[in-house]
Parts: structure tokens; sequence; C-alpha cells
């Protein structure tokens, strides 16, 4: 037996060990592994080996002891779960021999969840099941769940959408308590009758909400456009329960065969929407330009309108070219507006590449039964050329005020160096503009065009550009070139739009606009990044059950995002991308950071490359697929 001193010596020893072990908390990080990470405050990640990811979920936030491996790499050991937000989640019922498990719908969450027998309610392998977390496996890395809603059978019409729904917490139906705050015209004096103005709507021939009409003519001096935009602030009371629950609907969320509007129906595609031969509340702006698109005058005019004729891209396009004629007084001038607009941006602003739309066209089951390419056309590029510059007109008559602009700042402030040393080796006479200003990025860009260096120069800074961002004060765009810009053309669909609107009214009524602060905003930007989340995942569960009767057959694509391990790329005629794992491609493949590529003395992957691909492998419990190299 040890005596007292030995005893107090041991004691005195385990604290020392102990207290010279770093202990941290940090929030929890799957991988595509059985393995997880520990990211900290500091921004490190300490690895958590298999059986100490066991413990935990993603997510969660724990305290863990860093301790040092064999192999003289840090690792985390998990002492304390201090908090778990994973409560409920949608996954799909599956079996292993006698067991029943759920396999969770969650980025990077790797394990099956076991179900005992008194919690399946009869769900059937292969279903869509929503569950709650009954056990959390800290003790003993075993955990226990329930089933709550079985959402349906895999193969059930719209389960995608379904389980989407569940997933984000998508409000798909409206209530009766939130419709109130539906009120008759509250700018009902302030409008100018415009009714006699022949307006007429371009858009999908299936479209209904119909949120924006169009009309020009020329001028002495040039031409005037005047843009209507639906009003649906008119008929919808400030901070009412109607108001609060399209704010929290934020968008509308479109999914191949199903819509969840931001907006009541009732007000989308009745009350507001511009449909023919129909009287609506409208904001009109009312702007003239020169013969080269310099805007010499606009206004925002309150105003009731009227659109003469619902027409769609194609049958525009088709006028415009000169295949068929359209009886719309202002379709010839429109087409000034285009040639003029779009010359002028080119000139004095920036225009995107056009790239093509692909749209899932679905079967009576619900599935994909193919993908349609659509090509963009003059229709589209007038209608687009038509709301930038409305846009425009709306930054410039908010610039001085608190309102909502859209802002982008150009390259990143971590990419600043990598884009200067990408310049200084492929286009040294650039390399010493001062692209982080607007006017000096828009001549980056404008001399890039056309750029035959041997690396894809723009489609490389492309990919070290912030995101467009909300902002309260008017600032620069960087995308598109403009130094001031907001959007206020969508407002039946976009929240940020109606509340541009909003701000709008307030000042043509000269009255305190709209008090925002910065926390709504970023509210409103995470909203947005979840309906756009939700609107992808469902056409990727679609898309990656589509190309599985596809898998013997060779696609023709191009690499639009390279990494460390990898590329993604996108298949050119149906749109649908994945991604190339380079470890089974022979010869190990070093990345540069500045050109964006991977190469080795025989083999280089670069952005915009051409090639071609077979499916290697399709990942339908995450949603994704994986390519190989066809030769």
């Amino acid at each position: 037996m040890l005596n007292q001193d030995s005893l107090q010596q041991l004691k005195q020893l385990k604290r020392e060990i102990h207290d010279s072990v770093e202990r941290v908390e940090g929030l929890v990080r799957g991988s595509q592994g059985r393995f997880g990470f520990v990211r900290l405050e500091d921004k490190r990640d300490i690895f958590l080996p298999p059986p100490e990811m066991q413990k935990v979920f993603p997510g969660d936030r724990v305290r863990i002891a860093i301790q040092t491996q064999k192999d003289g790499k840090l690792a985390g050991e998990i002492e304390k779960l201090l908090d778990s937000p994973l409560d409920t989640f949608v996954g799909r019922y599956v079996t292993r021999g006698k067991a029943h498990f759920v396999e969770p719908d969650i980025l990077f969450f790797n394990r099956l969840l076991f179900i005992p027998p008194s919690e399946r309610k009869k769900a059937q392998p292969g279903d869509i099941i929503e569950c709650r977390v009954k056990r959390h496996p800290i003790r003993d890395g075993k955990s226990l769940v329930e089933i709550i809603d079985n959402i349906g059978a895999a193969d059930q019409p719209g389960i995608e959408a379904a389980l989407t729904i569940k997933k984000f917490n998508l409000a798909s139906e409206w209530r009766d308590d939130e419709m109130e705050g539906l009120v008759e015209d509250q700018y009902a004096a302030q409008r100018q009758d415009l009714t006699h103005i022949p307006f007429v709507t371009i858009d999908s021939p299936e479209s209904r909400d119909l949120d924006d009409a169009l009309f020009a003519e020329c001028t002495n001096s040039g031409w005037r456009l005047m843009v209507a935009i639906a009003d649906p602030c008119a008929l919808i009371a400030p901070d009412s329960p109607l108001e609060k629950a399209a704010m929290h609907r934020n968008s509308s969320v479109y999914m191949p065969g199903r819509v969840l509007p931001m907006l009541p129906e009732v007000i989308t595609q009745e009350r507001c929407s511009l449909l023919p031969d129909a009287i609506r509340p409208a904001i009109v702006c009312d702007i003239e330009t020169d013969s080269q698109g310099e805007i010499s005058r606009f206004e925002f005019v309150q105003a009731t309108v009227r659109s003469t004729a619902k027409l769609n891209y194609s049958e525009v396009a088709a006028h415009l070219r000169g295949d068929q004629q359209l009886e719309h007084p202002a379709l010839n001038p429109l087409k000034q507006v285009l040639d003029t607009l779009l010359s002028r941006r080119r000139e004095k602003h920036l225009v995107m590449d056009d790239r093509p739309d692909f749209r899932l066209i679905l079967n009576e089951s619900g599935k994909i039964d193919h993908i349609r390419k659509v090509e963009r056309n003059d229709a589209h590029r007038l209608v687009e050329e038509c709301m930038l510059i409305t846009n425009r007109c709306a930054a410039e008559y908010l610039r001085d005020d608190q309102a909502l602009f859209m802002a982008h700042r150009g390259v990143r402030e971590d990419r600043v160096a990598n884009v200067k040393s990408l310049l200084t080796e492929y286009a040294s006479e650039l390399s010493e503009l001062p692209f982080t200003e607007l006017k000096a990025y828009i001549e980056l860009q404008h001399k890039l065009i056309g750029n035959t260096a041997e690396r894809p120069l723009r489609s490389i800074i492309s990919r070290m550009l912030e995101r467009a961002e909300w902002s309260l004060q008017a600032k620069p765009h960087h995308g598109l070139g403009f130094s001031c810009y907001t959007n206020c053309t969508s407002p039946l669909r976009k929240s940020m739009d109606y509340m541009v609107q909003r701000c709008l009214h307030a000042k043509l009524c000269e009255q305190s606009l709209p008090a925002l602060a910065s926390e709504w905003v970023e509210e409103q930007q995470a909203l947005l990044q979840r309906n756009r989340q939700a609107s992808y995942q469902t056409e990727q569960m679609l898309k990656c059950q589509y190309m599985d009767a596809h898998k013997d057959e060779a696609f023709a694509a191009h690499i639009v995002q390279v990494a460390g391990g990898g590329f993604t790329v996108r298949l050119d005629d149906i749109g649908v991308e994945g991604f190339v794992d380079v470890r089974g491609i022979e010869g190990k493949l070093s990345f540069d950071p500045i050109t964006l590529r991977l190469y080795n003395d025989e083999k280089n992957f670069q952005l915009d490359q051409e090639l071609t691909v077979k499916i290697e492998s399709i990942d339908t419990g995450r949603h994704r697929m994986f390519f190989k190299l066809a030769d």
C-alpha cells in the first residue's frame, strides 16, 4: 500500500498532467469519412478520430482535451458536451439485417442512427421520415431516435419537394391569421392614370405572377422607356401579420413541379399580377435617354396601368429577329432600347457572358423525363436590360437615404495577392492596375475580354470574387460595373425588392423611409441562402435519380471549379454538375492556387477546359454525383 505522502505525490502528478493538457471549446464538423474535426475560435481544426466522432453530432459544441497521437499529430478527446442543436431532422429509413436505422439527410453526417422497435411506426425501407433525437451518443457512442412523421415512399410523386419542405422548415401553406393585413390600395389618391399606355409583359408562357410590364417609344433625342412594376406594398399594411409572414418566407421557392410563393396567390396571381386587360396598381419608372443610352431624365410614379398583352420569350425573340410580326407598337422601339443599352453597358460597365438555362421536364410520376437546354435570346436580354436600368434608377433615387442597396466589393481581400500574381505572370501590362477600385476593375475586365493568354484569366478571377450582398448604404457593384445598384423589380417574389418598393413609396410620399436594421438585413440574406439551398437540393435529388439511368453514357463537359482534391464539371447539354476525384487519375497532380489548375508533367486540368466524362458513382443519400474521365 502507498503511504499518505505517496498518495499525495500521485495526486499532484495527475493534477500536473491534467493541467498540462490544453482544453478548448469548439464546434464539431463532419467529413466524408468516419472521422471529424472540432473548429476552435482561433480557426484551428482539431482532428477527431472515429471513436471520438462516434460520441457527437456535426454542429455540437464540445469541450475537448488536445492530445498528441503516436504519429505526433494532434487529436481531440471529447470531455464534455456543451450544446447539441440537433433535435429533429429528415432522412431515409434503412435496414441492416434485423436492425433498423435512419440515414440522416445532413451534410457530412456519415453514420446511421438506431430506431428501436417501439418507435418505427410501420415505416418501410426507403421511406423518407422525420425523426427526433431521443438519446445523444455522448456517453457511449450509442444514440436512439424516434420517428415523428413518415413523409412518404421514395418513389412517391413530389417526395423530393416534400422532403425539402420538412428539412428546411419551409412554409407551404397560408394560415388564416397570416392573411391579416390585406387592405385596399393605400396610395390610390396619389396614383396617375397611365392605363392608356400600351404596356406589354414578356415572360414564360406558364407564368401568372407577372411583376413587370414594358413600353417604349422613340423621341427626337433618343427614346423613352417606361417600366411598370407590380405594387404589392399598396395592398399590404406595414408590419402586419401578412407582411411579417412574407418576410419570413423571404422569397418564392421554385422547385421542380412545385412553387412556394412568398406572397399569397390572391396577390401574386390576381390583385397585383399585371395580367392583360386588368387595371392594376404599379410603380412606374419613366426614363428618357439620348441616342447613346445616356439617361437624361427619370422619375418614379405611383400609377394605375393596364397591360395590353401577355407575350412569351419565344414569340418576342422571333419578332425581334424578323421571323414573325407581333402587332404591338412598343416592340420595335424596345428593340432599339435593347441594342442601345447593351452596347453602352458593354462599353461603360460590365456584361456577363450568356449562359443557357436548363429546365427539368417532369413525367407523370414527378421524376425527370428529360432536361431541356434553353439558350438565352434577345427577348431575355431585352427584359434584363430594362430591369437593370430600372434598378439603377431606383438606386440613384435612394442613393442619399438609408435604404437597401446591392453591393459587390469585387476581388476578395484574401485573394488580392493571388490576382496580382496572376496578372504579373500572364498579363504583366495590367499588373499595376488598382483593380480593387471600381473604375480600374472595369478596365481590367474589358482588357481581359478575348485575352489569349495561356490561362483563362477572366474565369480564374471570377472564382476569386466576393459574393454580392445587401447594404443599408449605396456602394459600388463591381460585378455589374455600377457605382450603386439595388433590386426593386421583383416585389412579388423577393422580400428585398418588396422592401425597396416600400422605400420608394415613402420617398414619393415625402414620408420617413422604413427603419431597417443591419440585423434584419443579415437575417434576410440567411433566409435567401436557405431558400436557394432548398431549391438546389430538390433539383439534385431528381438529377441523381435521372442520371442513374445514364451510367454508361459519355458526356461532353467543361471544368467549372478546381480544388486541391479534384475538379467540378458541368455537362454541356443538360447542365448537370459532378466532381472528378483526381485520386482516380494516374500520376500525382499538384494544385496551383494562383491559376486554379491541377497539373503534372503530362496532364493539366484548368477552368473552362473541355473534356469527356462518364458517371463513376452516384451518392443518392447525399445527392452528389461523381464523374471520371471517359478516356
